[in-house]
């Protein structure tokens, strides 16, 4: 019986053993890495080539001072705009650190056609925590959950948290940033999408 107990017992302890694996390998994700390695060179010689179209995809929105609680967005709604594209979770620090920059620089472009977007990635952290993130901050852009991963995982190719790319006009690739932004940094590479 105690052999039957134990079999039993196997899948479900495999189940949590891979889950724990896959939480870690995302938290090793959350600001892994330097965020130097991908802002030395333009996309051209980075992760994408130049000009490398950025995938559309629909975005559920988060409520805020701009948007209703499910409404959605797609990226081919912004044609003509360039865009900051940051993926993000609540419980990452960098992605928390650099949330302020983002909105500061949002509130400084928008008038100038630069539209942001946040896509959180659900799973470490719940929709609801993305929610309550988005009103704990006050971030008023376009932000909403990725709720299957497909967006970051499959589209993006995201590899680690913060993931930031920077999209012209066209909606061509321009730069990645891997690693969390600071206002600077953040500036320096707006200033290479805006018209």
């Amino acid at each position: 019986m105690d052999n039957l107990n134990s079999r039993s017992n196997a899948p479900s302890l495999l189940a949590v053993v891979l889950l724990a694996a896959l939480c870690l390998a995302l938290l090793a994700g959350c600001g892994g890495g330097s965020a130097e390695a991908d802002d030395s060179e333009p996309a051209a010689t980075a992760d994408a080539a130049p000009a490398d179209p950025a995938p559309d995809f629909e975005l559920p929105l988060f409520g805020n001072a701009n948007y209703t609680a499910g409404d959605t967005l797609t990226l081919s709604e912004l044609e003509g705009r360039p865009v900051v594209l940051n993926f993000w979770f609540p419980s990452c620090p960098p992605c928390v650190a650099e949330m302020p920059d983002l909105e500061a620089s949002f509130q400084e472009h928008k008038d100038a056609g630069l539209a942001f977007i946040g896509v959180q990635l659900v799973g470490v952290d719940s929709e609801q925590n993305g929610q309550e993130f988005v009103d704990r901050l006050g971030v008023t852009y376009a932000l909403g959950p990725d709720r299957e991963g497909d967006i970051a995982f499959q589209k993006y190719e995201v590899q680690g948290f913060p993931t930031t790319f920077f999209l012209d006009a066209n909606h061509g690739i321009v730069r990645k940033w891997s690693g969390p932004l600071n206002r600077e940094k953040l500036e320096e590479l707006v200033d290479e999408i805006l018209p």
